[in-house]
């Protein structure tokens, strides 16, 4: 993935267009089945995307299991037959659902990435897999969930603004900003980050992952100037100096354990 990539879907105007390039981002990246599944916090109204649409012809999506138990927490999941052994937890129904589709479509290992929790107005996520064995697979996400869930956020940002079909708020309404970007924002934030905007955590995830604030600026269509007022705004209320800093805040945010942090 390169900042290509990120472009490429900032710059769909349609769902399917989204999935499309999404598709071929994660094909690039040696995936070869992938899902995109949330729902209401009441399982109705799923939205999914998939090359998969095989696998939920006996059981309906709102009851895939990776919605019961792989958005509880950030932590992303190994999933598939390979990874059957390591989930004691799984009943009958959906160990037999997991072994039909590997069965049916050769997905036998995977990695579920969610970008929203249960408790939210909407959650779920992303399911990429392959049909690699238990070793090999782990060998070939090793180094790469960074950037996957990096990838994932962004394809289901633009997917949220692309349903809602509703403007960026522009960023000199605190008010209209909040209401926007807490729907396509992972949420909640840990307790360090409450003080932050949703798009100053937006700013701050995007130069954790190494991005420059220009490179943000076309991420969140703003101007690299209004990025340097969110950049400045976030060292004042962290209590920090620098950048640096203040990704510290939020690496050590993420690693307190009674918050359910993204990676």
């Amino acid at each position: 993935m390169d900042w290509t990539d990120i472009d490429s879907l900032e710059r769909c105007n349609s769902t399917d267009t989204l999935w499309a390039q999404a598709l071929r981002i994660f094909a690039t990246m040696g995936f070869d089945y992938a899902i995109y599944l949330t729902v209401e916090g009441d399982r109705s109204h799923p939205h999914i995307h998939t090359n998969l649409p095989q696998i939920y012809e006996q059981l309906p999506s709102h009851q895939d299991p990776f919605l019961d138990h792989c958005c509880n927490s950030y932590e992303p999941q190994f999933t598939g037959t390979e990874f059957l052994s390591d989930h004691p937890y799984l009943g009958a129904e959906e160990r037999a659902f997991i072994q039909e589709a590997s069965v049916k479509t050769g997905f036998r290992a995977g990695i579920a990435i969610p970008v929203r929790l249960q408790g939210s107005d909407r959650f779920g996520g992303f399911n990429l897999g392959t049909a690699q064995t238990r070793d090999s697979f782990i060998a070939h996400v090793a180094g790469k969930t960074d950037s996957l869930r990096f990838l994932c956020l962004i394809i289901h940002r633009r997917m949220e603004e692309l349903r809602q079909s509703t403007p960026t708020p522009h960023p000199a309404e605190p008010d209209a900003e909040a209401a926007g970007f807490d729907r396509s924002l992972i949420a909640p934030p840990p307790a360090a980050l409450t003080r932050l905007s949703p798009r100053e955590r937006e700013v701050l995830y995007l130069f954790s992952q190494g991005l420059t604030s220009k490179e943000c600026a076309a991420v969140c269509k703003i101007s690299p100037h209004t990025v340097s007022e969110y950049a400045n705004s976030i060292y004042r209320k962290l209590n920090v100096r620098n950048r640096v800093e203040a990704i510290r805040v939020l690496a050590a945010a993420e690693r307190t354990p009674d918050h359910d942090a993204p990676l």
